[in-house]
């Protein structure tokens, strides 16, 4: 077997995160426990678990790799998801906690009597969508890892991710998952700041400074890509001579870009439009961030923790950006080389761990490896308890069996954990040549169309109508839905309208619009003083 040692370390902290769900499995009796660890757990641990949540395959594999291929143009992605936690804070943490219970539903629903069971079922529909779908990346990401490592189908990776998670959440609840994200975020933190402490001292002579210095010189390996010439000029190169090939290139090319100038990789007006659209409200409507405001007492400690996880964030994302210099540097031959070959998701995805394998071996290698199944995994675990959440607690028990008890609405749960697996291993599959940040920021731009809108109104306009939310959530639902999968089919226009990158740019204008013109034309605006009271701590 190859990477021996590298496989032995993932193996650990995969182990690791088996003992963690297993030593917590009997907080999955009751719904609360089993839903949002009964409230139990404390800002700290689930700052920590939010930022193991959120700093995903995404952030760890795809903004590096992209900053590697084509410099800062590939940070704004990053950039886009820290400001997002900003705004969550400000507009959103305190008032979810005081009135949500165990999903976004419920916060919806607070407002309006007698319209539970459509809000419910557009809120599960929209919860459902975007767990799975974010579910990919990270098994993508996991896939291309083992691929990597082992040399393993990509096939038999996808199936043993899919399986691992399905067991983190079934066994040990929302308690253990916290803890595993708490723990995963950690070893994530670690990893990157092992690769950038060592990455500054072995390739920079300790003096970060350099590495700027350096990237004013490097022609973007995806620039470099496109030139057969410059290409041709460094085949056979090894990661070795990589400082001779960035030279050869740039004696080739005087003119193209370099690594710190932006403009490499961005897009036309409307794509960027779109894409900071959705990753400015994304977070804001992501199901599996939300409910972890409830997984602590009171509104305060969602602050605290959302405080906390920013901080984390701020560190972390800043870490990526001379992370990606780095493998930039190091790996400048064989990133060209990927690139001209067709194989930029590789390139993308597996910059890391080549990183870390060239800078330390297998040892390293496997540390960094560790760090992405840590972070895919512990994602993983937050998207499908927040969907099984919803699938049990929205339709099983709000519409489906009202009168349900605590043991078939955990059974129920547990088996949609399973079920919802076996479909997000079968998109994976399907989906696997994506790079996992692109993934994931199609995502934001869904929820951002959906839960977003419907949660600013309902806790700050006093005018929204029961009706309006399930309307505007359904436009925005179906509408970036549309747009995200003519993406993926590589259709160029939907009537005559052209696909962007990223769905925001009309499903989020479209989403507001109906919202507040229904809003207008209907009357059930609920219990809005005694709601907007609660919400606000009033």
């Amino acid at each position: 077997m190859e990477n021996i040692v590298a496989f032995g370390v993932v193996v650990l902290g995969i182990l690791l995160s088996l003992y963690i769900s297993y030593y917590h499995r009997r907080s999955t009796a009751s719904t609360a426990n089993f839903y949002v660890a009964g409230g139990g757990i404390s800002p700290r641990v689930n700052g920590m678990a939010m930022f193991g949540d959120y700093a995903s395959a995404a952030s760890f594999l795809g903004v590096a790799g992209a900053v590697a291929l084509m410099g800062v143009d590939g940070w704004w992605l990053a950039l886009g998801f820290f400001a997002a936690w900003i705004v969550v804070l400000l507009i959103i943490a305190g008032p979810l906690k005081n009135v949500g219970k165990f999903t976004v539903a419920d916060v919806l629903n607070a407002r309006y009597e007698g319209s539970e069971k459509g809000i419910r079922m557009i809120a599960m529909i929209s919860t459902l969508v975007l767990c799975v779908m974010y579910l990919v990346p990270q098994i993508v990401g996991a896939g291309l890892l083992f691929n990597l490592l082992l040399g393993w189908d990509y096939l038999y990776t996808v199936i043993v991710t899919g399986s691992l998670m399905a067991i983190f959440v079934i066994m040990g609840g929302m308690k253990g998952t916290s803890y595993n994200q708490a723990v995963q975020g950690a070893i994530l933190f670690g990893a990157l700041m092992f690769l950038l402490v060592f990455g500054i001292i072995a390739f920079f002579g300790g003096n970060p400074v350099g590495m700027v210095i350096e990237g004013k010189e490097i022609v973007p390996p995806l620039v470099a890509a496109g030139n057969a010439e410059a290409v041709a000029a460094i085949a056979g190169m090894t990661n070795a001579e990589s400082a001779v090939a960035i030279e050869t290139v740039r004696g080739m090319m005087t003119d193209a870009p370099n690594a710190i100038s932006p403009g490499v990789g961005l897009r036309d007006l409307m794509n960027n439009a779109s894409l900071v659209l959705a990753l400015f409200l994304g977070v804001l409507g992501l199901p599996h961030i939300l409910i972890r405001f409830y997984t602590v007492s009171n509104a305060k400690d969602a602050r605290k923790s959302a405080e906390f996880t920013i901080w984390g964030l701020a560190i972390f994302y800043g870490s990526v950006f001379f992370v990606g210099l780095i493998a930039m540097y190091a790996l400048y031959p064989t990133l060209v080389e990927l690139l001209a070959a067709g194989q930029r998701g590789v390139a993308t995805n597996m910059t890391m761990p080549m990183l870390g394998e060239m800078m330390g071996g297998q040892l390293l290698m496997g540390v960094i490896a560790a760090g992405a199944m840590a972070a895919m995994l512990s994602t993983s675990a937050g998207l499908l308890i927040s969907a099984t959440t919803s699938l049990s607690h929205d339709l099983y028990k709000g519409v489906l069996r009202p009168n349900s008890t605590d043991a078939e609405q955990v059974r129920f749960a547990k088996f949609g954990a399973g079920t919802l697996a076996v479909v997000a291993i079968g998109m994976s599959i399907w989906l696997q040549e994506q790079n996992v940040a692109m993934l994931v920021a199609m995502c934001f731009g869904i929820a951002a169309s959906t839960f977003a809108p419907a949660l600013v109104f309902a806790v700050w306009w006093r005018k929204l109508t029961s009706q309006a939310v399930i309307i505007g959530m359904a436009a925005g639902l179906v509408s970036s839905l549309i747009f995200t999968f003519a993406a993926f089919f590589g259709t160029k226009t939907v009537l005559g309208i052209d696909v962007l990158v990223n769905p925001a740019l009309y499903s989020v204008p479209l989403a507001v619009i109906v919202t507040v013109v229904v809003s207008y034309l209907t009357s059930n605006r609920g219990k809005t003083e005694e709601f907007m009271a609660q919400a606000h701590g009033k």
